[in-house]
């Protein structure tokens, strides 16, 4: 059983997910450029996670965090979950600020790895969604120089990679996409320990290489006993990508 799996839900799906009694983040609330905080879910009840999505922010005010925290204390949350990635000064200023009234006030708060240098207590969100390297060694790494403090987002990935390539980004591809190129080729995919994925290569017509890589059920529960067995958690999740092996939880 995957432990302190959080399903990452909107729309239809949140009604599914909720069915699976397992944790929900709902991105509720957005935050205005100049600064406003605006609700993009009118839930009453209560939800133990609360998403922030960052939509550009110019002006950092002290009222912002007031806002949060009084929403957070509506929905009776007890984790803030604060998606940007965006680097400038006001974005720096509320993380800043935040971290420290979170950690006053005992609420959790989650911030992408890309802004630890703004935080000093907040949990620091990793994907795991990697095109390079190895899966554990990368958590490993992290979890030492940020020990106790290391969550994942589990997403799942599908991708096309022309070779050689120094893109990390890749050509995305759906699933439908993805399987009828497989089918097309008849190409063999296989596992990788390194990844915890599973890829196929290709050459096309220009005679260029390609790596498909691509993430399913299997290799979806790999990188969960990965992250588990070096206790990273929770373990932040798309409930599109994992919901077809919640049944076997």
């Amino acid at each position: 059983m995957v432990q302190d799996l959080i399903l990452v839900c909107a729309g239809a799906d949140s009604v599914r997910a909720r069915e699976s009694g397992l944790p929900l983040l709902q991105f509720g609330l957005r935050l205005q450029a100049d600064g406003g905080v605006a609700r993009t879910l009118l839930s009453s009840g209560h939800q133990e996670y609360l998403g922030v999505i960052e939509n550009g922010l110019t002006r950092f005010s002290p009222i912002i965090c007031s806002q949060l925290l009084a929403e957070v204390e509506r929905v009776g949350a007890s984790a803030l979950f604060v998606d940007c990635e965006t680097h400038t000064q006001a974005v720096g200023d509320l993380l800043h600020a935040l971290d420290e009234q979170t950690a006053k006030r005992k609420v959790q708060l989650f911030v992408p790895l890309c802004q630890a240098h703004a935080v000093t207590h907040a949990r620091l969100v990793a994907e795991t969604a990697i095109s390079g390297g190895c899966l554990r060694e990368r958590f490993q790494t992290l979890t030492r120089k940020y020990p106790g403090r290391i969550a994942a987002d589990l997403r799942a990935i599908s991708r096309d990679f022309l070779l050689p390539s120094s893109d990390s980004e890749g050509t995305p591809l759906s699933i439908q996409e993805r399987e009828e190129l497989r089918t097309q080729l008849g190409a063999q995919a296989f596992f990788s320990h390194e990844l915890c994925a599973r890829y196929f290569t290709y050459m096309d017509k220009e005679n260029n290489g390609h790596f498909v890589l691509f993430d399913d059920a299997d290799t979806l529960q790999a990188k969960c006993r990965c992250l588990e067995s070096l206790s990273v958690s929770p373990i932040f999740a798309r409930y599109s990508d994992v919901s077809a092996f919640l049944p076997m939880l």
